[in-house]
């Protein structure tokens, strides 16, 4: 199975939030990485109370970018395309103001996409209609 065709195609879609629940999130990390090496599109990361940065550039931070409300601030506010991966942002997705803060980023006619990474994803019932969901079982290698 082509684990990256499939990333690139879920990209590619008319979603502009995807949730990606798997058991082996640092695998779908590496897949990430693997793809932005090959790309011309920009691939950011962040993680609960870490900065944000770009895949392969961990040691360069994204000033104010530590906090959830700081990071979809630096994402609705960049105007370039870029692919945001937000792993374990289940903390933040209760908060109404980050909610409606997705819910512009998704409908905003600057192309972006927000993927939420984790083992499971509490995606409020809001922000369904604009979420393509994906659950993931990746083999380890023996």
């Amino acid at each position: 199975m082509d684990y990256l065709g499939q990333l690139e195609k879920m990209l590619e879609s008319r979603y502009r939030l995807l949730t990606m629940e798997t058991y082996d999130t640092d695998r779908v990390v590496d897949l990430f990485t693997q793809l932005s090496r090959f790309s011309n599109k920009a691939f950011y990361m962040s993680q609960p109370n870490e900065g944000m940065h770009r895949l392969g550039a961990a040691h360069i931070t994204i000033p104010r970018s530590k906090t959830a409300k700081e990071q979809l601030d630096h994402i609705e506010n960049t105007r370039h395309f870029g692919i945001y991966i937000l792993r374990d942002f289940n903390y933040a997705l209760d908060d109404p103001k980050i909610i409606a803060q997705l819910k512009d980023i998704a409908t905003s006619p600057d192309a972006k996409v927000i993927i939420f990474l984790s083992e499971f994803v509490d995606l409020p019932r809001e922000l369904k209609p604009y979420t393509m969901r994906s659950k993931h079982q990746l083999k380890h290698a023996i």
